[in-house]
């Protein structure tokens, strides 16, 4: 498989063939996806009757000393879960990622409580992030537009973002954009795209 292949419209593309139009939903076409999750989630509350109240969170990174998936209740503070299991913070740089590498941001602090979407807590060591890196030109080499998984121009969309033109974004399709990171990741000079 190829990163990012987890979205509906990707799964939609790969397991079908059909493509969803800009601006629309898989119901459009005939279609709906959902993850393993939700199904479960949806059959608890209509065949159970029980409300969703906890989800699988995965704890990774070498700051913990057994990585794992542990069940949390929605509303614990991530805090809770580094003091159960094994967290041991890099006095010199402690980040903390909620959502994974790619997709996920830096959590300002510990008390954030895990809530439905709560997949991930990434808790790297200094050495498992990459060295800071500084923006430089655009080069133009286009490889942001070839691993877009929305078929979009990043490179423009940036351009056009910069300088508040935001009509030219929408024209450009910006609301399909997935805000997988592969076009970050791919730049050469390091634009935060």
């Amino acid at each position: 498989t190829k990163y990012p292949s987890g979205g509906e419209k990707q799964l939609i593309k790969i397991l079908t063939n059909l493509e969803v139009p800009n601006g629309r939903i898989p119901a459009d076409i005939g279609l709906m996806v959902q993850n393993v999750g939700s199904m479960q989630a949806i059959k608890r509350a209509v065949v159970d009757g029980e409300p969703l109240i906890r989800r699988v969170v995965t704890l990774t990174g070498n700051s913990f000393k057994k990585p794992k998936n542990v069940w949390a209740l929605l509303g614990t503070p991530v805090q809770a879960l580094l003091d159960e299991f094994g967290y041991q913070a890099d006095k010199k740089l402690p980040r903390l990622i909620m959502g994974g590498p790619m997709m996920g941001f830096t959590l300002p602090h510990a008390n954030v409580p895990v809530t439905k979407t709560s997949n991930c807590i990434l808790a790297p060591t200094r050495q498992e992030i990459a060295p800071q890196s500084y923006e430089m030109a655009c080069i133009r080499c286009g490889q942001c537009a070839e691993v877009c998984p929305a078929s979009l121009l990043p490179q423009q969309l940036q351009w056009h973002a910069k300088a508040e033109e935001f009509d030219k974004c929408e024209e450009l399709h910006l609301k399909d954009c997935i805000e997988c990171g592969a076009c970050a990741y791919v730049c050469p000079s390091e634009i935060p795209l």
